[in-house]
């Protein structure tokens, strides 16, 4: 078995070298797991996952799973406080349209491209089925759903209008790029993402991301205790 591990920053994919450590020995020769930088955004994202699995594709040595981990804002506290973790099954793309006298309109919603046209559903990205054991594995986590936006949401109003319009948990920078391209390579996929802040918090410097990537560690070292 071969597994991806994609994060968009050195800190969080460090979370998953450091939580693997713990089971290396007790998983050689059964998985393998590679890791993934792949820088902050969609574009970034979407090009270094995208090359990695083909690559893997032509090698003959697909992957049975990538996972997509990183710290996020959270739009709703009291179901995902921060130093929670989410398994995302759903993603939008937030700002992927038109901006108009009133208001956001996605494509979907102006009609210039198809909500049903694969690998979108009604304008959504989903999580594929996973087989029966990773599924064991999800089943210890809450599940959300993830809007990305390529500009961190500070604004209240943009705020009220994401959380209402997708029903949106948590926002992150490349969640859906991520689902974009396993949809696309077939790839079965998980998305972990840590609170570290309320969406709409500017100041970084009050960002809880110590905490919340204790918090992705300590979800890491679940899913490879599972695997060992």
């Amino acid at each position: 078995m071969r597994i991806l591990i994609c994060a968009a920053e050195q800190e969080e994919l460090d979370s998953a070298t450091q939580a693997l450590r713990l089971y290396e020995s007790k998983l050689a020769g059964k998985i393998q797991v590679d890791f993934l930088l792949t820088g902050i955004g969609t574009t970034s994202a979407c090009y270094r996952i995208a090359k990695k699995l083909v690559e893997a594709e032509s090698e003959g040595n697909r992957y049975s799973l990538a996972i997509d981990i990183g710290i996020a804002g959270s739009y709703d506290l009291e179901k995902f406080p921060i130093g929670s973790v989410a398994l995302i099954e759903k993603e939008f793309f937030g700002d992927l349209g038109f901006m108009t006298a009133y208001g956001f309109q996605s494509l979907f919603d102006a009609k210039t491209l198809d909500a049903n046209l694969f690998p979108f559903k009604d304008g959504a990205l989903e999580m594929l089925p996973l087989p029966d054991f990773f599924n064991d594995i999800a089943s210890n986590f809450k599940r959300a759903t993830g809007v990305t936006v390529q500009t961190i949401t500070g604004n209240g109003k943009t705020i009220a209008m994401l959380k209402d319009k997708y029903s949106a948990h948590i926002e992150s920078m490349e969640g859906a790029a991520f689902f974009y391209v396993c949809l696309n390579e077939n790839v079965k996929f998980m998305e972990f993402r840590s609170v570290s802040n309320r969406v709409g918090e500017e100041d970084t410097s009050k960002w809880e991301s110590t905490k919340a990537l204790e918090a992705l560690i300590d979800a890491l070292k679940l899913f490879f205790s599972r695997l060992a």
